[in-house]
């Protein structure tokens, strides 16, 4: 019985494989630039290609001076501005780092010296570690202060910076919300935030507890409410598809902030700020109570005659508008001038 063919190269006998070294890929000058196929023959290439054989007719040009330069750098397409520019540069590099090293024993001892009272760029740490020492260990063992270390402050200055500080509010962004203890216990309004999403609701419910303290309200809160769970399922298709069928799920997360003891306006200014700064994806709902005193009560009943506004609040103003409009200046400044009759509201 045959072997299948998912076998067979694994049943096949072992084929004898040679094994030939990577080839270096150093630099190459132009006299030593050999092919592949190059033998021991002198180093001459027993096939050179066509750009070998331009960069060795270049060579040997510039060797006997056949060629000015110009024409041979266009010729392979380099720029002999910028050819000039980095030879010169890699010159000016060369004669920099041979006058560096010294070469005497004095001049040696000179630049050493000069290392050990000003480092260059972290030489003599990179000296040190060469020679299997650890300067900056040695330094923390014996308390020696490094260049980099930051030296201690005279008290003054410590003083001086312990003195600055941020700004109270600022600094009670990192704590809890402050609150305000309430007298009666009284509420006046209950705020209901419903979201959902989780990170919104307790970011805006933390914003609403810190106007309310800053705005001067009593607030408790927030307290959570249990979540409003909808589901639903809707079949995909009709007839024969009844049985697939999709589930829906909704989760409505709240929570409830009640102020106490507050004044009616201030609570309406506080939702108004909050309804401006409204963060996205949370939703309000505000039951507000307003409690009037006994003679707002006792009042109710009466008849009111037209131009009698003296049980309303605002009547004392109303009253002050009219003995100024009856007043002898008011009618001399308003002479000549005709103005339309106006209904005031009941």
């Amino acid at each position: 019985m045959a072997a299948p063919r998912c076998l067979r190269p694994l049943l096949a006998p072992a084929r004898r494989i040679r094994i030939i070294a990577p080839r270096s890929c150093g630099p190459q000058t132009f006299s030593r630039m050999n092919s592949s196929n190059a033998d021991g023959n002198g180093g001459k290439d027993v096939e050179e290609t066509e750009k070998e054989a331009e960069y060795r007719e270049a060579y040997e040009d510039i060797v006997k001076g056949g060629k000015p330069l110009d024409e041979l750098l266009k010729e392979m397409d380099i720029d002999p501005k910028e050819y000039r520019t980095l030879s010169n540069s890699m010159q000016l590099a060369q004669k920099k780092l041979e006058g560096s090293d010294p070469k005497t024993k004095a001049a040696a001892d000179k630049q050493r010296k000069r290392l050990l009272k000003k480092p260059d760029h972290m030489t003599l740490l990179h000296t040190w570690k060469r020679g299997g020492l650890e300067p900056i260990k040695l330094a923390k063992e014996r308390d020696v202060t490094l260049p980099n270390d930051t030296l201690p402050l005279d008290p003054q200055t410590e003083a001086a910076l312990d003195s600055l500080r941020d700004p109270v509010n600022v600094q009670a962004i990192h704590f809890r919300p402050l609150r305000r203890t309430p007298k009666y216990g009284v509420p006046v309004c209950d705020l209901q935030l419903r979201t959902y999403s989780i990170r919104n609701l307790l970011l805006f419910a933390d914003f609403a507890v810190r106007a309310a303290y800053y705005m001067g309200l009593c607030a408790r809160g927030p307290i959570p409410l249990p979540r409003i769970t909808e589901r639903w399922t809707v079949p995909r298709a009709n007839f024969i598809f009844k049985k697939s069928q999709e589930n829906f799920e909704r989760i409505t997360m709240r929570r409830l902030i009640q102020i106490q003891d507050g004044d009616s306006d201030v609570v309406k200014a506080w939702l108004a700020f909050l309804q401006k700064h409204q963060y996205h994806g949370v939703g309000m709902k505000a039951n507000i109570w307003e409690y009037e005193d006994l003679d707002t009560a006792t009042r109710a009943g009466y008849e009111m005659k037209e131009g009698d506004y003296s049980r309303r609040r605002e009547g004392p103003m109303l009253a002050k508008v009219e003995e100024i409009l009856k007043s002898k200046g008011f009618e001399e400044a308003m002479k000549g001038y005709e103005l339309e009759e106006a209904d005031l509201r009941p």
